[in-house]
């Protein structure tokens, strides 16, 4: 019985930090969406793409993140051929010309 309670303990921990990370996930996909919108006056429609976009791309780094911990130069190759998908994706959503003008926003913004 004190080994079944352990158990349900650890799992409803491990359960509560899978959402609280996922939350946090989300909450980043949102700001950067948000962003995106204001500076490309994006409509609901494209907004809602461009966020499911921005999730995915957060969930799969975070993927193989935790899948090549041990393989940094592996984890690296994954990451880039992910961003390459994530580039390839907000292009055919927002077309080239309005990714140029979000690069050269975020450009002038971090500098």
């Amino acid at each position: 019985m004190k080994n079944l309670k352990s158990l349900l303990f650890v799992s409803f921990l491990f359960i509560a930090f899978s959402v609280q990370a996922q939350k946090k996930l989300e909450k980043k996909a949102e700001k950067i969406t948000s962003e995106i919108t204001k500076v490309l006056n994006l409509t609901d429609e494209e907004s809602k793409i461009i966020y499911q976009i921005q999730l995915e791309r957060f969930l799969q780094a975070k993927k193989i993140r935790s899948q090549y911990t041990n393989n940094e130069a592996l984890r690296k190759e994954e990451l880039k051929k992910h961003g390459n998908q994530v580039y390839n994706k907000m292009k055919n959503a927002l077309g080239k010309e309005r990714l140029k003008k979000w690069s050269k926003y975020k450009s002038t913004k971090n500098k």
